[in-house]
């Protein structure tokens, strides 16, 4: 049954797409035209100060349409939306003589657009890939330039139908993983309009809260409020023998770059129905179940039981934060610790409540978690864990239009910030697992090896199965 907060999400959803704000406890800011930065858009924005041509956090998606696709309405209606999210018409700045950095919004800040006609090339799909790879691994500057950029394809047709490719680069400080589907509902929105009406202006509604009142409010928020217990969960994550960097690296080289390599697997039919049978048995998320197998994987490669592996929370709990384009996700840091007499089952159920756990403070910002662990571990330059685990569980879709097809992907940015991330999606039918590592760490054959381990643990382990045992099969 629904929780009170899941019903409240999704009215606020099905108001958002008809065009009606939705009411939130968020005040709006104090100065219309600047802003602090939330904790989320800080974290991005530091990092690009330290690492300038960065596009680790780079976020490129292709949509390609067959069908009745009428690209000039496809143009306006993702225009009307860097109007209507002023994340989009956004930049971000250092203050003034070293004070907190902020953010400025632009009344009017249109994002770059190219159109390029493939309709008569010689190889369509090679050109491109390449136009992809390369809005992919443009950097961002966050100071001068929209963190969103536009590419329309025209492709040649395929049966007799027309095809467009739309190329929307964005730079990770205005995304999170939940925001597809609100850009999604409203580019329809948009589209439908346009069409309807191709010589009008489109009316451009206003939406509140925006993401810089998110911002301001929980700056506020967090100075407002006693974190002494949050400080101490954290700083309890950090004590001992935590290994803040365990992966099995390959090579240790002072300065390695974020250059970086992308290895995809679909989890075979084994590991699929392993997944998917160990979640429904143990009452578990299927996250809980995946990330024992990971951690498992990593115990086998690295030899050590206490691990500290990161993951992000979305952060979206407040009415209206579904309706926004923008990024509200935070990193957590879970110390998994396991024990010589676990099973699979005590291990996934050990893995949620360590999750749990470390949601109950997901809201405490992770530049502060950072100088926790730096403070507990004596290492000034320690980082709370060397790789992250992302697993999505629910549908998210593509942009789609009327009187289309639409198939969507990501791109390989070609960076990865941490030395390795892994990112799994579980479809109906299939779960894709996307490892992405630092090439001057990992030898290729390392991360094959990882993924192997972890389809093995998944494929043959029951909720019995000792966890000692559980990776003897693996190659």
């Amino acid at each position: 049954m629904p929780t009170l907060d899941e019903l409240q999400a999704a009215m606020a959803a099905r108001l958002s797409d008809a065009g009606i704000t939705v009411e939130s406890g968020v005040p709006t800011r104090r100065d219309p035209e600047r802003a602090r930065l939330s904790f989320s858009q800080r974290l991005v924005w530091a990092h690009q100060q330290r690492v300038p041509d960065s596009t680790a956090n780079n976020i490129c998606l292709t949509f390609t349409y067959t069908g009745d696709v009428d690209a000039d309405a496809l143009g306006r209606a993702l225009l009307a939306v860097v109007q209507r999210h002023e994340v989009l018409r956004t930049t971000y700045h250092p203050g003034e003589d070293g004070g907190e950095p902020f953010q400025r919004i632009h009344a009017s800040f249109p994002p770059p657009v190219v159109t390029v006609d493939l309709g008569d090339a010689a190889d369509p799909d090679e050109r491109l890939r390449r136009l992809v790879e390369d809005a992919a691994t443009e950097v961002f500057d966050l100071a001068t330039e929209s963190s969103i950029r536009l590419t329309f394809v025209t492709l040649p047709p395929a049966d007799g139908q027309k095809r467009l490719a739309v190329v929307i680069a964005m730079q990770h400080i205005v995304w999170d993983g939940m925001t597809l589907p609100a850009m999604a509902r409203d580019v329809a929105r948009f589209y439908t309009a346009a069409r309807e009406a191709p010589d009008q202006e489109l009316t451009v509604d206003a939406l509140s809260p925006q993401i810089a009142d998110f911002a301001d409010w929980e700056r506020d928020r967090f100075d407002d409020t006693d974190h002494s217990t949050d400080v101490a969960f954290w700083e309890d994550q950090f004590r001992g023998d935590a290994a803040t960097a365990s992966l099995p690296y390959d090579r240790r080289p002072e300065n390695p770059s974020e250059v970086s390599a992308r290895a995809d697997r679909t989890l075979s039919p084994a590991a699929e129905k392993g997944l998917r049978a160990l979640a429904a048995e143990l009452r578990m998320p299927p996250f809980s179940v995946f990330l024992a197998a990971y951690y498992l994987a990593l115990r086998q490669m690295s030899g050590r039981d206490d691990l500290l592996i990161g993951s992000t929370v979305a952060n979206r709990e407040e009415h209206g934060a579904q309706a926004l384009i923008g990024n509200f996700s935070n990193s957590i840091a879970l110390r998994i610790r396991g024990r010589a007499d676990d099973t699979f089952g005590d291990l996934v159920r050990r893995v949620r409540a360590v999750t749990d756990a470390a949601f109950e403070h997901r809201t405490f910002p992770f530049d502060e978690i950072i100088e926790i662990a730096r403070q507990v571990t004596g290492d000034e330059n320690a980082y709370p864990f060397d790789s992250l685990v992302l697993f999505l569980d629910q549908k998210i879709d593509g942009i789609h239009i009327p009187d289309t097809t639409m198939t969507w992907e990501l791109a390989d940015k070609g960076r990865v910030a941490l030395p390795l991330t892994v990112e799994a999606f579980m479809h109906p039918d299939r779960t894709e697992v996307q490892i992405g590592y630092q090439v001057d760490l990992f030898d290729a054959s390392t991360i094959d090896r990882l993924h192997g381990l972890i389809d093995d643990v998944l494929g043959t382990a029951a909720v019995s199965t000792p966890s000692a045992a559980a990776t003897v099969t693996a190659h």
